[in-house]
């Protein structure tokens, strides 16, 4: 890898699932041995992953808070990889709005990619992903479903891709597509996932 490389994952909302996504991503990291800082600036305590700071390593993963942070634009400016969880509720969808209209407002030119958090078959998750799909039909999205798995896995202080009863399970692959995304964008993958 040439040039190091940074993951912002932010919302100005709290409870997205943004350190279960920074999670994942420092575990898939571990397992393959990719060189990475996980810093979390949200230090609300539900991290699993421990914190890592690594001076020399090739990919800083930012974990930020739920709000509108003064550094936000500039994190965004310096990312090369911006993913933006959310869940599907209507107390969701304005702290959302305002995530994709700062990248847009500001010309935000990196990847970004949409995560729809504890996305499940019934109504209210159908609808805002036909709604997000024919709103913003060029922004990439990811599915993670709501699953006891990722509970099961935290408790044990691992992965759901880890964890023996779990890592088999329809949310462990839906990990594994956005992972390989991530992998492919920061150019540690030769095949695009989608």
């Amino acid at each position: 890898m040439n040039k190091k490389k940074t993951i912002l994952c932010c919302n100005q909302k709290g409870g997205v699932g943004k350190t279960l996504v920074c999670d994942e991503i420092s575990f898939a990291f571990d397992r393959e041995g990719v060189s990475y800082s996980l810093i979390d600036l949200d230090q609300q305590g539900g991290r699993v992953h421990p914190q890592i700071i690594n001076e020399d390593a090739d990919i800083t993963i930012l974990d930020t808070p739920g709000a509108l942070q003064p550094k936000l634009l500039e994190w965004m400016k310096d990312a090369d990889l911006i993913i933006i969880p959310t869940k599907m509720t209507p107390r969701d969808l304005q702290p959302f709005l305002t995530m994709i209209e700062l990248i847009k407002r500001n010309n935000i030119q990196v990847p970004v990619f949409y995560v729809l958090n504890e996305w499940n078959r019934y109504r209210a998750s159908t609808e805002f992903e036909q709604w997000f799909k024919s709103s913003f039909p060029d922004s990439l999205f990811y599915r993670i479903p709501k699953s006891e798995g990722f509970t099961q896995a935290a408790l044990e202080g691992i992965s759901i891709l880890d964890h023996k009863e779990y890592k088999k399970s329809e949310a462990a692959a839906y990990i594994q597509v956005l992972i390989e995304a991530v992998e492919y964008v920061l150019g540690l993958k030769d095949i695009e996932v989608k």
